[in-house]
């Protein structure tokens, strides 16, 4: 097959074609390598390949399997994989060694999947955009000066140029929602428990922390879910499907739903007038397809950023202190990027009693966030305040390093989702519309807990609507 038919196609349309016998998985998986040779000099999403491995996995593939054959993508943080390193995209990382499969890993394998290599990730997930010193910046397809977002840019990229269609992302704040509305593609974060983050944690950041994939398609990230979703043992979430296959019900009956529209930050400010104009437009389009749209406002609890970064900088602080137990030292000064280093500088200065009023905070925004939106069944939101910032203008590194800076900026252009982490509700950035420069415009649905069905289910309708699974970014050629 040639790289426009492979393309063309999502990855229930691949698993369909090896299950029938009209593609191999081998053929396959080389044109997604030589997708990645032609596009990834010039966007830098994949840090990692390991061609040899994913060749010789195809070749044994089962077709029978849900997405057999079907090129996969991991983000270089999050889970491990039993032949590859994660390196968490840290100097301090580079040396690292493998780790058996984390339990997602194994339930990817189990569905056919063909793991071909790593994606491009900011210093341990930590950032809105991807712009590691280790692996260097992710660029945008649609225009390489601005971010693909982040954490899981690379994925968000790859998936887009259509390297593969289907990859891994996790989400501690928004890290799978806001480079899919920078890139144009779909991304959902589930229910919290609902796929599995273990072995080697029984929880990651107190709960905010899921793991799950970004796609062009709605299906493609439902077919996923069917075949990771569901308890593990000794899970503190342990949570089933609530439907027995998320793909399935795409095709269910059209329900009619009633939707509070949140067009402002939860600190009550305005966003970008494009991005509100394109908001007012996805309510218009809710209300011609059937739902009822009623305008609403976050709850003051809801922009609590400040308190709940204690999370995020506790798990680099692990990560970096069981590698220094590993290996015997303290990462010296250049192994580590300077936001890390603050938040390993602030996790030091923390105590138990600080961690506590953190989760007490969370305590109390979920508690506003079911009060206020109870009686709806989903809520709207932008994914971000703005659009696509250029690169070099979030970046968490530098001589001159001011965290109170960088967070303006982070929290600034990405305000929206991290309180669906703390609620633990299924949210999804659904890339609607395209600004007026020709930037992907990303719009969050967010459903009732352990109701990602339904949410799956109307995110679905708006794509046959919207139609962004046709659209693709015309990529520069690779230089001579």
């Amino acid at each position: 097959m040639n790289l426009s038919q492979y393309m063309a196609l999502d990855a229930v349309d691949l698993a369909c074609h090896v299950r029938s016998g009209e593609l191999s998985a081998v053929e396959i998986v080389g044109a997604a390598i030589e997708a990645i040779e032609q596009l990834n000099p010039v966007i830098n999403a994949v840090t990692f390949i390991d061609a040899e491995r994913a060749l010789s996995a195809a070749a044994r593939c089962d077709p029978r399997a849900a997405l057999a054959g079907v090129p996969f993508l991991i983000k270089d943080t999050g889970v491990h994989v039993q032949t590859w390193p994660t390196t968490h995209s840290s100097l301090y990382f580079k040396d690292a060694s493998p780790r058996l499969d984390s339990e997602i890993v194994t339930r990817w394998r189990a569905a056919g999947l063909t793991l071909l290599g790593k994606t491009n990730t900011p210093e341990f997930a930590n950032d809105f955009v991807t712009e590691p010193v280790f692996h260097g910046p992710t660029l945008n397809p649609w225009d390489l000066s601005v971010t693909p977002g982040g954490s899981s840019g690379g994925a968000a990229a790859a998936v887009a140029s259509g390297m593969v269609p289907v990859a891994h992302g996790s989400d501690i704040g928004g890290s799978i929602r806001v480079p899919a509305a920078c890139c144009g593609v779909f991304g959902m974060k589930p229910s919290r428990g609902l796929n599995p983050v273990g072995p080697y944690r029984d929880q990651v950041g107190a709960g905010l922390f899921s793991e799950n994939v970004l796609s062009r398609t709605v299906r493609d990230s439902a077919a996923m879910l069917d075949v990771t979703a569901g308890p593990e043992p000794g899970a503190p979430y342990p949570v089933s499907k609530s439907v027995p296959s998320y793909l399935d019900w795409l095709s269910s009956p059209d329900e009619r739903l009633r939707i509070a529209c949140v067009a402002h930050r939860p600190d009550g400010a305005s966003v970008a007038p494009e991005i509100e104009e394109m908001f007012r437009g996805a309510m218009l389009l809710l209300q011609e397809i059937g739902h009822e749209v009623v305008e609403a406002s976050f709850p003051p609890e809801a922009a609590g950023e400040a308190e709940w970064s204690l999370f995020w900088m506790s798990e680099v602080a692990l990560l970096i202190d069981e590698r220094a137990n590993e290996i015997g030292r303290a990462p010296r000064p250049d192994e580590i990027e300077a936001l890390s280093a603050h938040a390993l500088d602030h996790i030091r200065r923390s105590s138990v009693v600080d961690y506590l009023k953190a989760q007490g905070q969370l305590h109390r925004a979920s508690l506003a966030m079911a009060r206020a939106f109870d009686s709806y069944d989903l809520i709207m939101t932008p994914v971000t305040a703005d659009l696509p910032p250029r690169n070099g203008s979030i970046r968490g590194d530098g001589a001159l390093f001011d965290f109170a800076g960088w967070a303006a900026r982070a929290y600034g252009f990405a305000p929206f989702t991290e309180i669906f982490n703390v609620t633990g509700q299924p949210a999804a950035s659904l890339p609607l519309f395209v600004s007026k420069a020709g930037l992907p415009i990303g719009l969050q649905l967010a459903g009732r807990r352990n109701e990602d069905h339904r949410l799956l289910r109307i995110s679905h309708a708006l794509e046959q609507v919207a139609g962004w699974s046709k659209r693709h970014p015309i990529i520069p050629a690779v230089p001579a």
